[in-house]
């Protein structure tokens, strides 16, 4: 994976962290740890379960800060995921950060 792949772990988990910390969350990473995008939505999902625990709240603010859709919020929080939710927001989380990684990299190259 190059530098400039808006999959890069390191990119994704970066903004990610960098949006948490706006928000009032201190996540660290080690970035040791983690190497792939698993990697880290595992590490994410154990951050998101905890904080949904303490600060449910301040979780669905973080959320809008991210931009994650409003219809996958709704389906997702419906009774019946309750166990599936944090990992299944880690990965809303990941994959709306990998959308605005590639936007920007299209605005840099002139693309859009």
């Amino acid at each position: 994976m190059s530098e400039e792949e808006p999959t890069n772990v390191f990119a994704v988990s970066n903004l990610i962290s960098s949006t948490m910390r706006q928000s009032g969350y201190d996540i660290e990473l080690n970035n040791e740890n983690i190497k792939t995008l698993n990697d880290f939505k595992i590490y994410l999902t154990k951050k998101l379960s905890d904080m949904m625990d303490r600060d449910y709240d301040g979780v669905i603010n973080l959320l809008y800060r991210i931009d994650v859709g409003e219809e996958e919020l709704h389906e997702l929080f419906s009774p019946q995921n309750k166990e599936y939710i944090p990992s299944a927001l880690a990965d809303l989380i990941i994959n709306r950060q990998i959308q605005k990684i590639r936007w920007r990299m299209k605005i840099k190259n002139g693309e859009a």
